[in-house]
């Protein structure tokens, strides 16, 4: 892919072959939006599905040479808002226009509009980025926005690839 850099698809290849259970040269269709997401491309459900992934396993099997525009396309695509879209849509919870929300409603959110999580997955996500709610359950939303954002490793981000 002429809009790759040569480092990107040694990335695509390493991270792809972790999904090659077989040794064959191929993953099953059913892992696409792992691969992806573990290649650092925030997507969801319904852009992975149009990409060509399956819902159940061993019903299509794709190839390094097919994922790979797949890949390139979806990484130029970004179809998450940006932190400060977010911030805007957060602020409607923002009673006292003082940055702060309800944890009690954005785990509500979280569980109910756009993609849905599980109550699992949002305790999970409140654990690793959500700081501490304050005596009355308002916690800072920009500070939980920006950690969720950074990511799992955000010391390699700022050190640069």
């Amino acid at each position: 892919m002429a809009d790759l850099k040569s480092y990107e698809v040694e990335e695509c290849r390493a991270a792809f072959e972790v999904y090659d259970t077989t040794g064959g040269g191929k993953i099953d269709a059913v892992f696409m939006g792992s691969l992806l997401r573990a290649l650092d491309v925030t997507v969801t459900e319904d852009t992975v599905a149009k990409a060509g992934a399956t819902q159940k396993p061993d019903e299509k099997m794709i190839s390094f040479e097919d994922f790979l525009p797949i890949y390139s396309e979806i990484k130029k695509t970004k179809d998450m808002g940006q932190i400060e879209d977010l911030l805007e849509g957060l602020k409607v919870y923002d009673k006292n226009e003082n940055g702060t929300m309800m944890g009690a409603e954005l785990a509500h959110v979280l569980l109910s509009l756009g993609e849905k999580l599980l109550d699992k997955e949002v305790d999970e996500i409140f654990a690793a980025c959500c700081p501490p709610e304050d005596e009355d359950g308002y916690i800072k939303y920009e500070t939980f926005l920006r950690t969720l954002f950074a990511g799992p490793f955000p010391e390699e981000k700022e050190g640069g690839k």
